[in-house]
């Protein structure tokens, strides 16, 4: 889409103010680490000042060079209205199309989304008022957020990228975020006021938006108070409906509205309906892919139907669905051919109104719920050229279209035609699920191992009670280790040489660890070291430990083989009191080291589902994912039966990559860890694991595609404009 130059000229020009704003804001982040304020960093994060200091001074340029790479790539993103590419996170390989959210990066994101409530909290109506100018200049007659590609979301996600440039520790990292994001938030008030004044100053006039233009004449009474999510909520609004001249209302406001014994449509008026569907018959789908206001409403007609019926009730119907479909209409965030299908149902739904008093009764009706199901399925997919979209508008177009050709219009047919669109859904979930197949398959081996894994931990355990050790070889044995068998078994086979060979390794090893002091077995462990020496490097390389780690482990069991190797060198009987006072106290602080060798922690899957790369994408598992002091059983507050109860082919809005995405969750593991959501295009899957689905929960990061019905929506929006009606 081509971006209109006035927009363009705005936009670079406060891109090229950038620099001196996180100038600004490095030095007076600076000055907040030199001197904290305790509401803006814990007692526990003071620990990180001197480091963060120390960091920001030596690489002030790059900080500052960072953020304004980072920002203008995420608002040239903005403008071409496509999403900027996840940053690789440092020392993973390039993500492929599925990504795992582990707990540890959801953390991320939950400072991210802090980060962008700051900035919006502060420079709220500067915001809006900045909206309503980059309106303008898109072209747009009405407002909408969306407009302003500078918005607080990528200055947050800019200063974190600058702030990950640094090369800082998780934890600095989101200090300095919440620190600049802080110091932001106050200089971007400004900066945004300005903006408005220079537009201003250039004759730019700011546009107005209304959601719903009400018709003159009608009732500018205050509308009734209500909460819209009650049933009966749509009976109590159609009271407060003006029935127009020569209808008498009830003499009480709160008096039930009148129903008729025996509901029929007046000649006069099934003639005017007849002539509005005929009007939307005729009206070219391809029409409503450029303008939402091609398809005929009832508001246009309103007076027309209104002259045709006397009865008080029928008048109130025919305002009440107007109003409500006029709101619906309006709404500029629906893709505009979904206009066009809801348009369609407009007449039917209003007949039924007339002669079905339960439509008025509760929300669960089938007019609303057909609607709310249409909306929900077409708005999970923002890009209009994503075929799901465009096979899901066709297919809804023709079941409007068959719908309106049926001469009974009632309950049952929208029964019907809810039983076709979720067959029709159900197919297309299963779609999906055919299409994410190698996503599925990788995280189904991968919950296999991880199950192996939690096995094979259990039982080096075991074997690992009699063995002296210190605590650095008893985690490298039953956690490292674990993880090399494991991957050989899953790469290899259980019977393999490979997997044999790395399972005599355990054997010998643990041997050598006990060595008894004889000739004959250090001889045999002279003939055995190098071998075993050997098979260590290739497991540890097999599930690629850090080299730091690796030779950590290599040196400490040099020095208890070489003390193995020496006659007479073993550890004597227990030393005496006198003994330990006369040890100096580095020989008292390395038998402590050595005496502590804790059990080691069962695995629970957080193994696999604490990872920050994409597993599917990979043919081993790499050492970093593992974490055998995570406990998936611990479900926290209220978060973990929501979202055990989250359903496959629902909704759901979630907050990833620093930006609020729409999913459906298409797939859960057989045993609950993980979880495959589609994204926002065709081939876009979002693998999470359940504990950071539970974590984003709980920082309200997680919900429904939509908190409300299609129907409350609407009748909210009806009720917030005949509240404003200016």
């Amino acid at each position: 889409m081509p971006i209109a130059p006035l927009l363009q000229r705005f936009v670079d020009d406060e891109l090229d103010r950038s620099a001196d704003l996180i100038a600004r804001t490095c030095a007076a982040t600076l000055e907040q680490l030199r001197q904290p304020r305790d509401h803006l960093l814990t007692a526990s994060e003071r620990q990180h000042y001197f480091e963060l200091v120390q960091a920001v001074q030596q690489r002030q340029a790059d900080y500052q060079r960072h953020f304004v790479e980072a920002l203008r790539a995420l608002v040239a993103a903005e403008l071409a209205s496509t999403p900027a590419a996840p940053q690789p996170l440092q020392g993973a390989p390039n993500l492929a199309e599925m990504q795992l959210m582990d707990e540890t990066r959801v953390e991320s994101e939950i400072e991210i989304s802090r980060a962008i409530q700051q900035i919006d909290t502060a420079a709220e109506w500067e915001l809006r008022e900045l909206q309503t100018f980059t309106s303008t200049l898109r072209g747009q007659t009405h407002v909408t957020a969306e407009s302003n590609p500078l918005r607080a979301a990528s200055y947050a996600r800019a200063l974190w990228q600058a702030a990950g440039a640094l090369g800082l520790p998780a934890a600095q990292q989101a200090v300095l975020l919440r620190v600049s994001a802080t110091v932001m938030a106050a200089f971007l008030r400004k900066t945004f006021a300005a903006a408005c004044t220079r537009l201003e100053s250039q004759g730019v006039e700011p546009g107005i938006y209304r959601t719903v233009v009400i018709a003159p004449g009608s009732s500018r009474e205050e509308p009734p108070e209500m909460d819209v999510t009650r049933p009966g909520a749509l009976d109590g609004l159609l009271r407060s409906m003006p029935a127009g001249a020569g209808a008498a209302l009830p003499s009480s406001s709160n008096a039930p509205v009148p129903r008729r014994a025996l509901p029929t449509a007046t000649p006069a008026l099934e003639q005017a309906l007849l002539r509005i569907e005929d009007l939307l018959r005729r009206m070219p789908v391809a029409a409503a892919e450029h303008a939402r206001a091609d398809a005929p409403q009832l508001t246009e007609h309103r007076a027309a139907l209104m002259a045709t019926t006397s009865e008080m009730v029928d008048r109130q119907i025919i305002e009440l669905l107007s109003r409500l479909f006029d709101t619906l209409l309006s709404d500029h965030t629906l893709p505009p051919r979904l206009h066009a299908v809801l348009a369609r149902l407009q007449v039917s739904a209003l007949r039924i109104a007339l002669l079905d008093p339960s439509m008025l009764d509760a929300y669960d009706h089938p007019v609303w719920v057909l609607m709310d199901r249409i909306v929900t399925a077409a708005t999970t997919y923002p890009q209009a050229s994503d075929p799901r979209l465009l096979v899901l508008l066709a297919f809804c177009e023709t079941l409007v279209s068959e719908m309106a050709a049926q001469r009974q219009q009632d309950r049952a047919l929208y029964q019907q035609s809810l039983a076709r669109l979720d067959s029709f859904l159900a197919d297309q979930l299963r779609q999906l699920q055919d299409s994410a197949r190698p996503a599925i398959e990788s995280l189904q081996r991968v919950e296999q191992a991880e199950q192996l894994q939690q096995k094979l931990a259990g039982r080096l355990g075991e074997q690992m009670a009699a063995v002296p050790a210190g605590a650095l070889l008893r985690r490298f044995i039953t956690s490292t280790w674990a993880r090399v068998l494991t991957e050989s078994v899953m790469r290899f086979g259980d019977q393999s040489e490979q997997t044999t060979a790395y399972l005599k390794v355990v054997d010998d090893l643990l041997w050598s660890l006990k060595l008894p002091d004889h000739p004959q077995s250090r001889q045999r462990l002279v003939a055995v070291l190098p071998g075993l020496l050997q098979r260590l490097r290739e497991g540890m390389a097999l599930v690629d430990l850090p080299q730091a780690e690796r030779q950590e482990v290599l040196d400490e069991l040099m020095k208890v083989h070489s003390l193995a190797l020496r006659p007479g060198a073993r550890p004597g009987p227990p030393a005496t009191p006198q003994q330990e006072q006369d040890l100096s106290p580095e020989e008292i602080v390395r038998r402590m080291r050595e005496e502590a060798s804790p059990e080691p922690a069962p695995l629970d899957g957080s193994a696999f589902s604490d990872s920050l790369i994409d597993l599917a994408s990979m043919e081993t598992v790499p050492a970093a994912l593992m974490n055998a002091d995570a406990d998936a059983d611990a479900t926290t507050g209220k978060a973990g039966p929501w979202v055990q109860g989250m359903a496959i082919g629902q909704r759901y809005r979630m907050f990833l990559q620093g930006t609020w995405v729409r999913t459906q969750l298409i797939w859960r593991s057989g045993s609950g860890r993980y979880a495959l959501f589609a994204g926002e295009t065709a081939q876009r899957t979002h693998s999470v694991s359940v504990r950071a689905l539970e974590r984003l929960r709980e920082a309200q990061l997680l919900g429904p595609l939509h908190a409300h019905t299609l129907i409350q929506r609407a009748v909210d929006g009806m009720l917030r404009t005949l509240a404003n009606p200016g």
